[in-house]
């Protein structure tokens, strides 16, 4: 079977390089992950934190702006986003590729740091989720 490139995109960087980290630990040597973001916002360490807590880590992922190449070179777009809190996130609408949206609240709405940590130890699971399922679709 050909390897498929996945490339899941976020708002920042949080969402998709924890959905990366998830994948990452699958046994699926077909499918390659890839993470970016549509802007850079300033980091915290929160979700690196919640991933710890599943014995992920993820300190060594580096941010990634999209780009034009990692569009064309993915096989299969997963846009994450908050549905009622943020907008939509641009893809290049010239693009034929299968692009799939997962509904993920954003943690960087929450009021303050207690919040957000409980918020990122939802998202986790939830990533844990949307991930397991995708690798069974795609297989």
């Amino acid at each position: 079977m050909e390897n498929k490139n996945i490339l899941f995109l976020s708002t920042s960087n949080d969402l998709s390089i924890m959905a990366e980290g998830w994948a990452s630990k699958l046994d699926e040597p077909s499918l390659n992950f890839i993470s970016a973001s549509f802007r850079t916002v300033q980091e915290n360490d929160l979700f690196i934190e919640a991933m710890k807590e599943v014995n992920i880590d993820i300190t060594d992922r580096e941010p990634k702006l999209l780009a034009p190449h990692l569009i064309k070179s993915a096989d299969l777009i997963v846009n994450i986003y908050d549905f009622e809190r943020d907008q939509q996130p641009p893809l290049l609408l010239a693009s034929n590729k299968k692009v799939l949206r997962w509904n993920v609240p954003n943690p960087e709405h929450c009021a303050d740091t207690t919040e957000k940590w409980a918020a990122y130890q939802i998202v986790c699971d939830q990533l844990a989720e949307h991930v397991k399922k995708l690798t069974n679709e795609l297989n």
